[in-house]
């Protein structure tokens, strides 16, 4: 029991109780956009919030609809207080640009560049033929290693182009 509450004594440092009433304005985390689909830029510097969005209504105890722009709306509306961080200023504009070509499932379509470099990854049985890629994902660039297998399938097109040159 003493190790239960010691982790719990540990949880509990960094929560945080938090309510939002409606017509209160609220950033919506950009982590949810991110994936395993190259969504957007993982970068240091990249905005964590978009928002502000007002709250509608009070679903739950920890859940809150909000009013989303046209561009969103294919999304749920409903989120979970852990996503949300309360708008200090009601003035404040857009964090973050939504990106014009988001998908349902909150990704925004990655597209290769060019191949910015070549090498081969050695395993005891086999050699893997490696590319460096360079991405486009609306507008945020980011470099990623891709098998060239995996590239030859999905961008078979674009691939036979990259290589005529």
């Amino acid at each position: 029991m003493q190790v239960h509450q010691t982790h719990k004594s540990y949880a509990d440092r960094r929560r945080r109780e938090l309510e939002f009433q409606v017509g209160d304005r609220v950033y919506l985390k950009m982590a949810m956009l991110r994936g395993p689909n190259r969504s957007i830029a993982e970068n240091k510097l990249s905005p964590r919030f978009m928002g502000p969005f007002p709250v509608v209504e009070r679903v739950g105890p920890l859940a809150y609809r909000l009013e989303l722009p046209e561009i969103m709306r294919a999304f749920h509306k409903v989120f979970h207080v852990s996503m949300l961080r309360k708008c200090l200023h009601p003035t404040e504009e857009l964090v973050a640009r939504i990106p014009e070509d988001l998908r349902p499932d909150l990704t925004v379509p990655a597209v290769p560049v060019r191949i910015l470099e070549r090498r081969e990854k050695v395993l005891r049985n086999k050699r893997i033929p490696l590319l460096r890629i360079l991405w486009d994902c609306s507008g945020s660039t980011e470099e990623t290693w891709e098998p060239e297998a995996k590239m030859k399938l999905k961008f078979r097109k674009w691939f036979d182009k990259q290589v005529e040159e």
